[in-house]
């Protein structure tokens, strides 16, 4: 690794690092601060910009660069000299490089899956009158005390979950939302006494 090499990587960690900490303040504003929608009348919904650059997002990002940039590195460990080729080398390189672009491939096969399931989702709060507001592009829904019969969550349970909720209204109707729905948290910090499950799946495909 040159020089270059070597600024670049620092660059890109420290500008990762600056923005997961900016998002890290905003949230606790928007959550328990003085912008929670239990407080104030908010909305919600986001775009993509927003969806692919969330921390975990970042993590695995940094990760495929770092594939990227040693699966870079197998042309410079073959020889022309039999005598200093090792071809346990390449492969090691191969192999690393390899499991770093496998994980993030992984993570963003589900993140894409989901973000079908997030974008143009308008979710709004009236703590005033106690109603959530849920606008789908097919359909609107407006809750109140008792509209949601049971809540049903269907999650991996990793470290770095993926989770979506299905939601069982009174009225025999249900709608999903994902855990990548900003403000979607909120729900049942409004209704408190919602029945509520939890199923876990290794891979949490929404279909």
């Amino acid at each position: 690794m040159n020089k270059t090499d070597s600024l670049l990587l620092i660059a890109i960690f420290f500008g990762i690092f600056s923005l997961i900490i900016w998002r890290l303040v905003r949230y606790s504003e928007n959550t328990v601060g003085k912008n929670s929608p239990l407080k104030i009348s908010r909305s919600y919904h986001i775009s993509a910009f927003q969806y692919f650059t969330r921390f975990d997002n970042l993590f695995f990002y940094y990760i495929g660069v770092g594939g990227l940039y040693l699966l870079s590195k197998v042309p410079d460990t073959f020889t022309t000299s039999v005598y200093l080729f090792d071809w346990r080398n390449s492969a090691s390189i191969i192999f690393i490089s390899l499991l770093f672009l496998s994980l993030p491939s992984f993570y963003l096969y589900l993140d894409i899956n989901y973000w079908y399931r997030t974008k143009n989702i308008k979710l709004i709060y009236y703590p005033e009158s106690k109603i959530v507001e849920i606008d789908f592009p097919e359909k609107i829904y407006t809750l109140g005390e008792g509209d949601i019969s049971h809540i049903e969550m269907i999650t991996n349970g990793a470290k770095m979950q993926f989770a979506y909720y299905v939601y069982s209204l009174a009225n025999g109707e249900s709608f999903i939302l994902t855990d990548r729905m900003p403000g979607a948290w909120a729900i049942q910090e409004y209704f408190r006494r919602i029945p509520f499950k939890m199923t876990e799946k290794r891979f949490p495909f929404i279909k």
